[in-house]
């Protein structure tokens, strides 16, 4: 059964979803969360947008929990910066704010305006740092 219990929160398909926050919404999948004012779930399994205005487009585990912030797709990644990005992969974390990792296993944008384009095990942990 979906839940959809957020002022104008609606959920167009999948099961077992929750649209809790104002105006969020889920669009399929199963056990998706949109908890927050304007965040949403387009579809996946497991995953959650919690910070405001975030998405999660789909795939497995992935969590958008900063403000703005998105994760479009892979498995068990997080976008927890203030407008972070992760664009796929595995077990990605952009915490930075401004932060972005492009894909890849096992990376991490940790400060303001880092990014990662990719690969394996990389850190980018200096303010403006880039790690290609």
């Amino acid at each position: 059964m979906n839940t959809a219990s957020g002022q104008w929160s609606s959920i167009t398909g999948g099961t077992e979803n929750v649209a809790t926050g104002q105006w969020s919404s889920v669009s399929g999948g199963q056990f998706n969360t949109a908890s927050n004012e304007s965040s949403s779930v387009s579809g996946g399994r497991g995953c959650e947008a919690s910070g405001t205005h975030s998405s999660v487009s789909g795939g497995s585990s992935n969590d958008a929990i900063g403000d703005r912030s998105s994760v479009s797709g892979g498995e068990r990644n997080d976008a927890e910066g203030i407008i972070a990005t992760v664009t796929g992969g595995q077990d990605n974390t952009a915490s930075g704010n401004f932060s972005s990792v492009s894909g890849g296993r096992n990376n991490d944008a940790t400060h303001a305006v880092s990014t990662v384009s990719g690969g394996d095990d990389n850190d980018s942990m200096g303010i403006d740092s880039h790690t290609p």
